[in-house]
């Protein structure tokens, strides 16, 4: 006997109908309305241009969000490279902040990284959080004798 076979048949519960846009309780999310009225089929017609509109705000949103973490930065800043950087070996990389563009910030790290041969690396600066003088870990002196 499959597994299927031995599972009880329970009966599916009536769909209620859903109220079509402008209906329904006043108390009905606007943004569920409109989630159902394309998972409906309802806006078809204008998909391409949702889905233009939906990319163009995002993109906004993007910019937004970078020219402000760009602001927050300074010549000077320590930095560590956060989980939104690739390739993926930059992760934790800690460097100081170098030179700073209208898109990017350049960091010096002490070392060379990868294929950053340099030590200097290009970020965007939403790949970066700045790292407090008080919660970096203090270098160790060496114990006296």
């Amino acid at each position: 006997m499959s597994k299927r076979a031995r599972q009880r048949h329970r009966p599916h519960a009536p769909a209620t109908p859903r109220p079509a846009l402008g209906q329904g309780p006043a108390t009905a999310e606007p943004e569920r309305l409109l989630l159902e009225q394309i998972a409906d089929g309802g806006l078809d017609p204008h998909l391409s241009a949702l889905a233009q509109a939906i990319d163009a705000r995002l993109h906004l949103l993007h910019t937004v969000r970078s020219v402000s973490a760009l602001a927050m930065l300074n010549v000077g800043d320590r930095v560590r490279i956060n989980h939104r950087a690739r390739p993926r070996y930059l992760h934790g990389v800690q460097g100081t902040i170098l030179e700073l563009d209208e898109r990017s910030a350049t960091i010096g790290t002490h070392r060379p990284v990868g294929r950053f041969t340099s030590g200097e690396i290009r970020c965007p600066p939403l790949a970066l959080d700045r790292v407090d003088a008080d919660t970096e870990p203090h270098p160790r002196r060496p114990a006296r004798s």
